[in-house]
């Protein structure tokens, strides 16, 4: 078997999703950018035995140095988004692929490895329960595009219906990739993390923007629903890898939004989807999979559900307790749900820089 760790100028990266079913969350630009952006190391985990490959995109980071652990331990994570772990059709090979994984990971110092699954690409279970824990975060919702027109308009709820029509009716109406309107969308995005009082981890740097841009290419798009004096009401960001379209990021502007503008740029891009020829047009959940009133403003747009699980696995345990004591002892945290946050050495550590 080939098991290894490569960097994203490796041709197997690129060969290797040729063979499997991805999303852009996968491509070797966007993981560099999503490294870039957290100070971390772009790689991916590539195994290859006969016709099956593995593929895992991930940000290798050092562990916090407050701990006092060796320079050389490390910890990962994959990517922003569903940036789950591949595998060539058959599943078959799972269990191989991500026992080559931890072995390899122990090997470069890797302590703990948490992933992101992806809800439309699922991998089996009872293979990744033998070496690690997997977490159901909730549902997402996505627009199964082989219905017909007729059937996905009847999914839409009643009360979204009414407001796209009366968004119509009030001379609302979509600009698409108009580019010029970036720092619109851009400044939108910002006022509506500020209104939900969003982790700092949603507070994407301009220059993050620009650089997603230019790497995603004519993957990216966006969407803008204008007022009908020419105001940018609401925005979004959508990528299109082969068959999957992906809601990324949007924004709405606070003077409207009571007429959930957004609506009627939802009710476009699937009608645009479908006129594309894509499978899915997936909108995502509620904030970090919780079915909160962001998904059910989501789940009135489709019946259709996929299930949102993420995967935390100790690859060296010895290594991994070191650190979680290491944290323990200087932090004063009574969080009664550490176990909530993986790895607790992270989750304890951020409680000793907190105000």
């Amino acid at each position: 078997m080939i098991a290894k760790f490569i960097d994203v100028r490796d041709p197997a990266w690129t060969r290797a999703l040729k063979t499997m079913r991805h999303d852009f969350y996968h491509l070797p630009d966007y993981v560099e950018l999503c490294a870039k952006d957290a100070h971390a190391t772009a790689a991916a985990f590539y195994a290859e035995e006969g016709q099956s490959m593995f593929l895992a995109p991930l940000l290798i980071r050092s562990v916090p140095a407050e701990l006092g652990a060796p320079s050389d331990w490390q910890d990962c994570v994959s990517p922003y988004g569903y940036s789950t772990p591949l595998i060539t059709s058959s599943q078959e090979m799972l269990s191989d692929f991500l026992d080559a994984f931890c072995r390899a990971a122990r090997l470069r110092g890797i302590v703990t490895a948490f992933f992101r699954l992806h809800p439309l690409l699922p991998l089996d279970h009872r293979a990744l329960g033998k070496f690690g824990q997997l977490i159901r975060h909730g549902q997402t919702v996505y627009f199964d595009l082989a219905q017909s027109k007729e059937d996905l308009w009847n999914q839409v709820s009643m009360n979204h219906r009414r407001n796209i029509k009366k968004l119509m009716r009030l001379g609302f109406r979509i600009s698409f990739d108009d580019w010029t309107q970036l720092t619109d969308f851009i400044n939108l995005y910002y006022a509506t993390m500020r209104s939900v009082a969003a982790d700092n981890a949603y507070f994407f740097s301009r220059k993050y923007f620009e650089d997603l841009r230019a790497k995603l290419a004519d993957r990216l798009h966006l969407a803008c629903v204008m007022t009908e004096t020419g105001e940018v009401a609401a925005a979004g960001l959508f990528v299109v890898t082969d068959e999957i379209v992906q809601f990324h990021l949007g924004g709405t502007a606070p003077a409207y939004r009571s007429l959930s503008p957004s609506k009627l740029m939802f009710d476009f891009m699937w009608h645009w989807a479908q006129d594309g020829s894509h499978r899915a047009f997936h909108l995502g959940g509620g904030v970090a999979g919780a079915e909160d009133l962001l998904f059910h403003f989501k789940a009135g747009f489709s019946s259709s559900r996929a299930e949102f699980y993420t995967y935390r696995v100790i690859v060296d345990h010895e290594r991994n307790r070191t650190l979680e004591q290491a944290a323990n002892i200087q932090s004063s945290s009574s969080d009664p749900e550490p176990s909530m946050f993986f790895p607790g050495y992270r989750h304890l550590n951020a409680c000793i820089h907190s105000p």
